[in-house]
């Protein structure tokens, strides 16, 4: 046994040092189980062949031992290297943060990432070790460091998580992302918003007469009628339906797929080859099947959508999708462009549903717990057209009001993590080597003493009377800038726009009695997007107030 032992050692040895010490592994999870159990299953069966007097059970468990000694010299090379001899290792953070990405899951395991972070920043500084090679930055200039003009960085390995699936967002090649980009932008440019504002304004105007029907008594479950607005929006303005979840009061299945999709890929956000070889060996499991089905169900839209061709009253998002999936066809096969198209529309689904989603639940919680700022705004409103949202962009309380909103809850608190160049990266004085992963928290960021003044206090004021409140614009950054920033922005300030502006328009705002507002930030959950825990709400019609 002795021999075998130390062959498998060596083998070990050259396993770290000779194949996954180099290159990307996330997408070949199943070959590399599939050649270790082939080689386990390969290894017993010589022994057995070897020692025919040893019974199946013995030679199964020598192979066991001999793969024990083979995990063992490889993962005690890993730690060595990474500990002392990594380019990383004089970058403080966490020694076993340093060791594995395993040990950061386990402390977020309640999807806190956004906290632990903010906990690393006041605790190591403002750059970070969070993993084996990965490097978190907490500086105003990150997010321009790591997406405006002219940046080296490109998309980390978390881009390939709808792998085999594809589009302009959830793509790691820059001329892919400026092709894909084209769609979109006309998708949502000047002439389409146009269309797209009265029919938002619409939506509003329906969730304000729901909450109408609630009689200025009953408390609102405000996370449980924000995802019907929004995914109602989406539903509209995307592909032309009407699901009506606002007026029916219907609970869409797609919510608890995607709720539980998140929870479980929430915590594993930054450990990507983890979330493939769960897709890859547990597709049987129920969370991860709550993935599957909500991706199914974004692509059983789009194809519905296609069969719907140009028969439709207004213009929709989808039929600019279609037509780039149409001129496609001369550089890629079908199955390329299903994929692409299928990619598309998970990724305007459950971005266009779910990032707004959590700014419209803060907002409502800021207006109740702030009633000053709600009445600034309601007297800012008078006289304005209140459904359009061009108008309301005038309003500079209603507009500090959604900034600072934007900035204490922004959509993604803590993900998009980017690869450095082969210059690396200066960040101050600090130099981050080349082809390193970087994560730049917003949440953190965007909570900087150097760059807001009272960082955690509510204070739309700075955006426009109190400019000294804001010691560095550079920190602010909810949608990222340049070249990435989120192509969807004028949807979501239109969405907020519109919803802060009618809700102050026809109620007075307050939280339910017996409420605990802590409760919303208590059980803030970073799940990709930002998850606001519950939020309870009294909506009192304004011409019965007292």
């Amino acid at each position: 046994m002795l021999y075998p032992m130390l062959l498998a050692a060596v083998a070990g040895l050259f396993a770290h040092n000779g194949v996954f010490i180099r290159g990307e592994w996330h997408l070949h999870i199943p070959q590399i189980v599939a050649v270790h159990f082939l080689l386990w299953l390969g290894t017993a069966g010589l022994a057995y062949q070897a020692r025919g007097f040893v019974s199946v059970g013995e030679a199964f468990r020598e192979a066991s031992i001999i793969a024990a000694s083979y995990f063992t010299a490889m993962f005690t090379s890993m730690t060595i290297y990474r500990l002392f001899f990594h380019r990383l290792s004089k970058f403080p953070g966490p020694k076993l943060a340093a060791v594995t990405k395993l040990w950061h899951v386990f402390k977020i395991r309640h999807s806190t990432n956004h906290l632990w972070l903010k906990e690393l920043h006041e605790k190591y500084g403002s750059v970070i070790r969070t993993g084996p090679n990965e490097v978190t930055i907490v500086h105003p200039a990150a997010f321009r460091l790591l997406d405006g003009w002219g940046t080296s960085t490109t998309k980390d390995i978390w881009y390939d998580i709808l792998k085999p699936r594809s589009s302009a967002v959830f793509t790691r090649s820059e001329q892919e992302h400026k092709d894909g980009r084209r769609a979109w932008v006309q998708a949502i440019s000047g002439k389409t918003m146009n269309s797209f504002n009265p029919r938002i304004s619409q939506h509003v105007q329906e969730l304000c007469d729901c909450f109408r029907g609630f009689g200025g008594t009953r408390p609102v479950h405000i996370d449980e009628q924000v995802s019907r607005f929004t995914f109602d929006v989406v539903g509209d303005i995307l592909f032309n339906q009407d699901w009506g979840l606002v007026k029916t009061q219907a609970w869409h299945p797609f919510f608890d797929h995607r709720d539980r999709a998140f929870e479980l890929v929430g915590p594993i956000n930054d450990v990507t080859w983890l979330a493939h070889m769960i897709f890859t060996l547990a597709p049987f499991w129920h969370r991860v099947q709550d993935w599957f089905k909500m991706v199914a169900f974004c692509e059983g839209r789009m194809k519905q959508r296609i069969n719907e061709g140009d028969n439709i009253d207004q213009a929709d998002m989808a039929s600019h999708f279609i037509d780039e999936y149409q001129k496609l066809h001369r550089f890629h096969t079908i199955e390329e462009r299903d994929l692409y198209l299928h990619g598309t529309a998970v990724t305007a689904v459950v971005a266009g549903s779910d990032t707004t989603r959590a700014a419209l639940i803060a907002s409502c919680w800021f207006l109740a717990r702030y009633p000053e700022h709600a009445k600034k705004i309601y007297e800012e409103t008078q006289g304005v057209d209140t459904r359009d949202p061009n108008a309301l962009a005038a309003l500079p309380h209603l507009e500090g009001f959604i900034q600072e909103t934007l900035r204490l809850v922004p959509p993604a608190m803590t993900g998009a993590a980017r690869i450095t160049g082969p210059d690396g990266l200066m960040v101050g004085d600090v130099l981050i080597p080349p082809y390193t992963k970087v994560t730049a928290p917003k949440y953190v960021i965007m909570r900087m003493e150097s760059a807001f003044a009272h960082p955690d206090d509510f204070i739309p004021e700075r955006w426009y009377s109190r400019p000294e409140l804001i010691l560095d614009k550079r920190a602010f950054g909810p949608f990222s800038t340049g070249g990435r920033q989120c192509v969807g922005k004028p949807i979501a300030y239109a969405e907020l726009r519109l919803f802060a502006a009618g809700l102050v328009r026809d109620f007075n705002i307050k939280f339910a009695p017996g409420y605990d507002p802590m409760t919303m930030w208590r059980e803030m959950k970073d799940q990709i997007t930002a998850q606001p825990g519950p939020v309870e709400i009294i909506f009192e019609p304004r011409e019965k107030a007292i």
